[in-house]
């Protein structure tokens, strides 16, 4: 950092000509990249250092998915299948599972680093293949 300083320090000096001055950032691209950090900050309670990528959110997104429509299958098929979730009632409405989901996962996405979102995607994939382990075994 000091080199590059000095560098252009001694090229400034030595042709005063050269325009030194950086062009202005796009205008656009700044209230778009502030739009999504308060978007972002919305739910944000922790200090996250490296945010996850929109491709860990997404996996993540799509697991749950598969997590609650496989244990909302499996709630109204299976009588002798109760939920596993301590949070939730051993048979709990469509309604408690989407929104406890939808909660919780609004709050972790916001306030969980990069690897722990993959860690939890991990989970949550094992967790939808024991459910359809689970269906297909009472079936």
């Amino acid at each position: 950092m000091i080199a590059e300083t000095l560098l252009m320090t001694s090229l400034a000096i030595s042709n005063p000509d050269l325009d030194m001055t950086l062009p202005e950032p796009p205008q656009e691209e700044i209230k778009r990249i502030s739009a999504m950090e308060k978007e972002r900050k919305k739910f944000q309670f922790i200090d996250v250092e490296n945010v996850p990528s929109d491709r860990d959110l997404r996996i993540s997104k799509i697991l749950h998915t598969l997590d609650v429509m496989t244990t909302i299958y499996a709630m109204e098929n299976r009588n002798n299948i109760v939920e596993g979730n301590w949070l939730l009632p051993k048979r709990p409405s469509n309604e408690q599972l989407i929104g406890q989901k939808a909660i919780l996962l609004t709050l972790t996405h916001h306030n969980m680093e990069e690897g722990q979102i993959v860690i939890i995607n991990w989970v949550t994939g094992a967790a939808v293949v024991r459910n359809l382990y689970v269906i297909n075994r009472y079936d």
